[in-house]
C-alpha cells in the first residue's frame, strides 16, 4: 500500500508537468502563427476613351474622356497624359480610392485643319479639323413680276354679212326703168358693162353702166338730150352730174316686189353690176 504523502506529490507533479507542456504549446503557437499580407498597392486601368465630337471645325472644342479605374488595394495617385499626334498635350493627376473608377476628360481646341492622333496610355483614337466651307452667295433677289399686260378687249362681233342677193334685170325692165314715154325708145344690155339707149330706128347711144355708193348710174349721157327729153320722163327718180344718170329711187310704175323681189319694196342699194347680151346681173 501507498502512504497518503507519496500519492499527494504524485499528482502534483503530474499537474506542475501538464501545465509546463500547456504553455510551451501555447507559446509555439504565438510564436510560430504566420503575419497578414500587407495590401496590395494602387494599380490603375484606362478604358472607354471617347472623342466626341469626332470633326470640328477651327477654333471648335474637342472633348476626350477616358475611366480611369484603381484595381489596387490602396488609394493612389495618377498622372493622366494626354498625347497628340505624339506630343504631350496636357496632363492631369487625380488620387483615386482603392478599386473605385474616376472619368477624366481634357478639351482641346485646334485651328489647322488636319486630322489629330489622340494618346491616352494604351488607348488611342482621332479626330479632324475641317476646312469650313465657303459662305453661299446669297441667291439673287427675285426681280419684281412684271405687271401682267391689259387683257385686250374682247374683239366686237362682226356685224353679220347682209345676204347677197341678184337681180336680173332684163331690157324690157330697162327700158320702163329708163326711157318710158318716149315713142319708140328701148333699152338694150351688151357685153363690158355696157347699155345701149335708142330713140329711133338711126340713133343710138351706147352707154357705160355701173354701180356707186349703191346706185345703178349710167355714163357718158349728152346734157342735152337729159335736158330736152330725159328731164321730163325719168327726172322724178334720177339725178343727172357731169354726163352720170343715178338711178335714185324707183318710178311709181315699177313695182319692185314683182320684179326684183317679193320682199323688195323699194330701190335696194347695189353692190355690182354684170352685163350679158339682153341682161344685167345687179348684186345687191
Amino acid at each position: 500500500m501507498f502512504k497518503r504523502g507519496a500519492v499527494f506529490r504524485s499528482k502534483a507533479v503530474l499537474v506542475l508537468s501538464l501545465v509546463l507542456i500547456g504553455g510551451c504549446v501555447f507559446a509555439g503557437v504565438v510564436i510560430w502563427a504566420p503575419k497578414e499580407a500587407p495590401p496590395a498597392p494602387a494599380a490603375f486601368q484606362i478604358a472607354d476613351l471617347v472623342i466626341s465630337p469626332a470633326e470640328v471645325k477651327p477654333g471648335e472644342k474637342v472633348t476626350i474622356t477616358a475611366e480611369v479605374t484603381n484595381a489596387g488595394g490602396t488609394d493612389g495617385s495618377y498622372t493622366a497624359k494626354l498625347r497628340i499626334n505624339d506630343v504631350t498635350e496636357a496632363t492631369r493627376k487625380v488620387t483615386v480610392a482603392a478599386g473605385a473608377s474616376q472619368l477624366l476628360s481634357f478639351t482641346v481646341v485646334k485651328d489647322a485643319p488636319d486630322t489629330y492622333k489622340v494618346s491616352w496610355d494604351e488607348l488611342s483614337g482621332q479626330f479632324g479639323v475641317v476646312k469650313p466651307a465657303p459662305p453661299k452667295p446669297a441667291p439673287p433677289k427675285p426681280a419684281p413680276p412684271k405687271p401682267a399686260p391689259p387683257k385686250p378687249a374682247p374683239p366686237k362681233p362682226a356685224p353679220p354679212e347682209p345676204t347677197v342677193r341678184t337681180w336680173t334685170l332684163t331690157d324690157d325692165a330697162a327700158t320702163r326703168l329708163l326711157v318710158k314715154g318716149i315713142s319708140g325708145a328701148s333699152a338694150h344690155f351688151v357685153p363690158e358693162d355696157k347699155i345701149e339707149l335708142r330713140y329711133s330706128v338711126i340713133f343710138k347711144l351706147t352707154c357705160a353702166v355701173g354701180v356707186s355708193e349703191g346706185k345703178l348710174w349710167l355714163e357718158d349721157i349728152p346734157f342735152w338730150l337729159y335736158d330736152n327729153w330725159l328731164i321730163n320722163i325719168i327726172g322724178g327718180y334720177t339725178s343727172y352730174s357731169g354726163g352720170k344718170l343715178f338711178l335714185t329711187s324707183l318710178p311709181p310704175w315699177f313695182d319692185p316686189t314683182e320684179e326684183i323681189a317679193p320682199d323688195v319694196t323699194e330701190l335696194p342699194a347695189f353692190k355690182s353690176i354684170t352685163t350679158e347680151e339682153g341682161k344685167a346681173i345687179l348684186t345687191y
